[in-house]
């Protein structure tokens, strides 16, 4: 840009300590635009995990969001019907709430079919409701949605940061245990995993 300081009237000395501080004004903008710039450019982190691979847990994946001191984490996933995914949640959750920023939890999902694992879903919801309000007075709430289909979890903080893990699985991402009395029933890093990509972005 150029600086003009012609003016009847002024001297050379004025007409120069104006262009002086006309250009570093114009200076400071533009260093606060690219700061600016730089700040909205969204980070992204892929992670991939092998068929069979060992040593994952929800808090090692979703380490980078809960760093970032979320009060907010909606949970969407259509499949949260059977035993193992239900106990998927809860241990989520367990993971989530041991986060002291953490305030809601929202769960949208499709509504199991009816018998045995729509009981056994309403149930899950409502324990694990409870749970965490007496807990660590985290408001749960759980929404239905028929035309569900992408899994992904949000996490926001206080300064409306927010972290968007896209998950081809959602949170059934570990194999099935031999026995719910085997090593990795609790700990989930002994656990086989399936293979799949996680996306995880910052914006």
């Amino acid at each position: 840009a150029v600086v003009s300081t012609q003016s009847t009237g002024m001297s050379e000395a004025a007409r120069t300590k104006t262009r002086e501080i006309v250009t570093s004004y114009m200076a400071r903008a533009e260093a606060l635009k690219r700061k600016k710039n730089k700040a909205t450019i969204p980070h992204v982190q892929e992670i991939r995990i092998a068929n069979d691979e060992k040593g994952w847990t929800y808090r090692k994946l979703f380490e980078k969001p809960l760093a970032d001191s979320p009060t907010h984490i909606r949970i969407q996933d259509p499949y949260l019907h059977a035993r193992h995914q239900l106990a998927n949640l809860v241990a989520a959750c367990e993971v989530f709430a041991s986060r002291p920023s953490v305030s809601h939890i929202r769960v949208i999902t499709r509504e199991a079919p009816q018998g045995d694992q729509r009981s056994q879903q309403q149930k899950c919801m409502r324990d694990l409701g409870d749970s965490l309000a007496n807990h660590r007075q985290i408001t749960f709430v759980t929404n239905y949605s028929e035309t569900l289909h992408d899994r992904e979890i949000r996490f926001k903080n206080e300064n409306n940061v927010v972290w968007v893990a896209i998950m081809g699985r959602g949170l059934d991402m570990f194999k099935k245990q031999s026995s719910w009395f085997a090593v990795g029933a609790t700990d989930y890093s002994f656990r086989l995993c399936h293979e799949v990509t996680i996306t995880l972005t910052r914006g």
